[in-house]
Formats: structure tokens, sequence, C-alpha cells
């Protein structure tokens, strides 16, 4: 079987996730070829596995962008093509409305977050489950990252539905770095990993920071995209910009808690990231996050109107409490958001579509 993947863009959670199923593929006895459209060489994919194709959100680019990818599809003859996001969702299903694509082709797509359960106008939203709902007749399958995201799609008649939550590979958790009994010596640190905008809600989280001063030390890994928030500043706040892997896993294994602020998440890849490490979260209570998290169990959801609250709470919660949600939080992962189920059952939706 071969499958080619199709991606329009490269952020954050969409690279961890192509990251890991390209390495299962590439190896499953079920998968003969697999092969990505990307918009840029990655050290993760040879160059053979890959074809690059930059493309911009204007219709002259688009519009080159489907007729290259048409031609990658007519040389590649995949068995199942996998789009993800939702402008090569978008472009190659409405291409394939218009026998751009040949029909023996399986289509499988994955928006990796609904555009329409994303603040924003009303108009904006209303077309985008208009456009989502018309496309999903020419998806063979749509993969939904988390129960929060089937829940939406079928609230709105989205058909081809299969829920796969995001899993990531195992990782040996981080032992408490307070043992019970031992005397703290230095503050509390608690962690934000992600892009610094509106949607993570890192205006929110440092605004309620300055306010209420908790005695915890605030980490922030990541960085601006468009440079366009404000945010407020504080001397107990440690900003490291983006990080890679290693240095990454190395901030998660120190810290005593991870915060998730975020006003919408289509599902919540840090939150997963630090329960594989056997930490606690503390996550907003929107989208995919509420399907994560166990609120009071490895960690606790709260409203972006309780923040100063959930600041005052982590303050007060004692170590070995901690602990105690971390190693729950880690119980979850295993049962439910390891990348060997995700890439299993991704593999058999493949299997399934071929054999329709």
């Amino acid at each position: 079987m071969k499958v080619l993947h199709v991606a329009e863009t490269l952020k954050g959670g969409l690279e961890t996730y192509l990251r890991i199923v390209s390495r299962y593929q590439k190896t499953s006895p079920e998968i003969s070829q697999v092969k990505f459209v990307l918009p840029g060489q990655v050290d993760w994919l040879g160059a053979e596995n890959t074809h690059v194709v930059p493309t911009a959100r204007k219709a002259s680019a688009l519009l080159a962008y489907a007729r290259e990818v048409r031609r990658i599809i007519a040389a590649e003859r995949p068995a199942v093509l996998h789009l993800h996001s939702s402008i090569a969702g978008g472009v190659v299903r409405a291409m394939a409305l218009v026998g751009q694509v040949p029909r023996g082709v399986k289509i499988v797509y994955c928006s990796h977050g609904w555009a329409f359960d994303q603040t924003g106008p009303a108009y904006k939203t209303l077309a985008y489950r208009w456009i989502e709902r018309l496309l999903s007749w020419r998806s063979d399958a749509i993969i939904c990252i988390s129960d929060h995201e089937t829940r939406v799609a079928e609230k709105f008649g989205i058909q081809h539905l299969r829920c796969i939550p995001n899993g990531i590979d195992r990782i040996e958790p981080a032992s408490g770095e307070t043992p019970a009994g031992a005397v703290r010596t230095e503050p509390r640190k608690v962690l934000f990993v992600g892009r610094l905008d509106k949607q993570k809600g890192i205006d929110a989280l440092l605004d309620a920071y300055v306010r209420v001063k908790p005695s915890f030390k605030l980490i922030v890994v990541g960085d601006s995209v468009r440079k366009d928030l404000a945010l407020a500043q504080s001397d107990q706040v440690e900003f490291k910009g983006w990080l890679e892997k290693d240095a990454l896993d190395a901030v998660y294994r120190e810290c005593d808690a991870t915060i998730v602020p975020s006003r919408w998440e289509g599902f919540g890849l840090v939150a997963v990231e630090a329960m594989a490490r056997g930490k606690p979260v503390f996550a907003s209570a929107v989208g995919g996050l509420v399907d994560i998290v166990a609120h009071g169990t490895s960690g606790r959801l709260f409203s972006l109107e309780q923040m100063d609250q959930t600041l005052r709470d982590i303050d007060g919660l004692s170590d070995a409490a901690l602990r105690q949600m971390g190693q729950a939080g880690r119980r979850i992962f295993e049962e439910k958001f390891t990348s060997q189920r995700m890439n299993t059952a991704i593999v058999n939706l493949y299997k399934e579509s071929v054999l329709r």
C-alpha cells in the first residue's frame, strides 16, 4: 500500500505528529511506500521521501500548489492520500470534487483542529462549517484528534468521522524532584510551552501572574509568530524561546507542574507531553483538553476567568499532591495517548478505506 501525505504548513504539534507517523509508516509491513508533500525539507525525512511544494494563502499560489500536487499524485499513484490541516485538505478535496484526483485513490483527512471551532467572526465560522461539511462528501475517512473534535463535527453534519487521539512516544517519567520529607531549597517551577499568541492564552497567564505574584517561578518555552500581542513582564518569569528536543525534555523534567491556558484547542499536545513525563497539568476547560486532563486526578481544569485562583491553587498544593497527580497522568497517558496506539489505528483505517 502506497501512502502520500500532504501538508501545506508545518508548525508545532503538526510537525511532531508527522515525524511520529513517518517513522512508524516507513517500517510498517502494511505500507510499501510512504512519501510526503511538505512546504520545505525537514531533517527527519530524506529527500527521496519528500516533495517540497511551498505555497502562500493567495489565489494564484493556491492554484500553483494544486497543479503541482496533482502532478505528484499522478506520478506517485498512491493508494491513500492523507491530508493534513485545512488548506491542504481544502485544496486537494476540492480537486477531487471536480475530478482532478483519480477515483481509486482513497482520501483520509485530518484537520488537526477545526477552523470553525476557533474564536473568530461569526461569518467565518459559518463558512468553515459548510465548507467542511461539503468536502466531507469527498473524504473516505476524516480523523478527529480528540473526542471533542468528533462531537463538534457530528453536531454540524460532517461525515465519515473516526476519532484517533494524538499520541507521542513513550518517555521514561521523571522522578519527583522533592522526595517526601525533603526540604525544598528553591522555588517551585511551573512550565508553559507553546506559541506566544492569543490562542494559547499566554497573555492571560502573564497578566494573572503579575497580579497574583505567586511564589512559584514561571518558565515560558516558545516565541511569538506575529509579534502582535503585548505581554506583561515579571522578573520571576523566565523566557527560553523555542528549544530543541533534548533541551525541551530537560525543562519538562525540571518542572513541578505544567499550565496550558488555551482559549481554544483541538487536542492539547503539551498536556500529553507533560503527562508522559509524570507531571500534573493545569489546563483551561476548552476543546480537546477536557478529554485529556482528568480534573482533580491528573491535574485541574479551569476557565480563564479563574486564572488568578488557579495560580493560588498551584501555590497551595503540596509537593506530594503534585506528584500524585503526575503519577495519575502517566497512567492515563499509557492507556490512551501513546504513539503506538495512534499509529496502529491510522494504518488500520487506511486498510479499511482501501478495502471498502
